[in-house]
């Protein structure tokens, strides 16, 4: 019995890395490598419910709807209960956008087993694809909280979510968190900025920006940043100076830093600014 707990908890870690880190973990190749080893390795173990599992995942992770599910049955079958195979089956239906068969294998993961957080999030999708926003926003907002180390993707697909049901200060709070829990991630703050302007909160866009800009390894893309709000606010002579102050910073720079091509695209976008004001 000891054996058989390691193995099932050592299968359960691994399927569930494999949601996670799909992406990055087959993104050169080694993805479809995976899913020929894992099926010749099965020619020999056909009733392995650890490899049953895992080649699953990969099915549905790729659109093979159909042969994950074969397989989530038959690992249902071989070891009932001791693997999450409702959560793989609604990332695959999911993926074959079939919404409303994901809400209900995902319904049932979590009346069985609510502390699964990725199950929230995909839920979270599922009920915003039907049109279900009330419902899409609360476990959006319970996969946040459940999650410790929060990848910017998901504060930003919540920020997102809530401002397409025009809840924009709930977003702005979102994404404020989540700066202020993960550091100043460059994406997170071009998010909130993104999202101050729109809410004609320009002083607020400016005070992000400013603090970004101080805590980063290369100040200039956030000096052109400063430059475009205040740009767009109207505010002229400011953002005259702003583009004069950035490309005072860019000619001090050493010739192979000024020279580079990211900052010699943002020398041109100064000169063509000052031009335009």
């Amino acid at each position: 019995m000891r054996t058989d707990s390691r193995i099932v908890a050592g299968a359960l870690l691994a399927g569930l890395l494999l949601l996670f880190q799909a992406g990055e973990v087959f993104a050169h190749g080694s993805f479809h490598e995976r899913i020929d080893y894992l099926t010749k390795a099965l020619e020999q173990t056909p009733a392995d419910p650890i490899l049953l599992f895992e080649l699953a995942s990969l099915h549905g992770l790729h659109g093979d709807t159909e042969l994950a599910l074969q397989n989530l049955d038959k690992v249902d079958a071989l070891a009932p209960g001791k693997f999450p195979t409702d959560l793989i089956r609604g990332d695959a239906f999911l993926v074959a956008r079939n919404f409303a068969k994901a809400k209900e294998v995902l319904d049932r993961q979590l009346v069985s087993h609510p502390e699964t957080t990725r199950a929230w999030l995909l839920r979270a999708r599922a009920e915003q694809e039907l049109g279900q926003q009330e419902a899409s926003l609360a476990d959006y907002r319970e996969a946040l909280k459940r999650t410790q180390s929060p990848e910017p993707d998901l504060i930003e697909e919540l920020a997102n979510a809530l401002v397409a049901a025009g809840k924009k200060e709930e977003a702005a709070q979102v994404l404020t968190a989540g700066i202020e829990r993960l550091g100043k991630i460059p994406s997170l703050v071009l998010h909130a900025v993104d999202l101050d302007i729109e809410m004609k909160n320009v002083d607020g866009a400016l005070r992000r920006i400013e603090q970004a800009r101080q805590e980063a390894p290369r100040p200039e893309p956030w000096m052109a940043r400063r430059a475009e709000v205040l740009t767009q606010a109207g505010r002229v002579e400011e953002s005259r100076a702003a583009w004069k102050k950035l490309l005072a910073r860019l000619g001090s720079l050493p010739d192979h830093e000024r020279n580079s091509h990211a900052m010699t695209q943002l020398t041109e976008k100064a000169r063509d600014a000052l031009a335009s004001l």
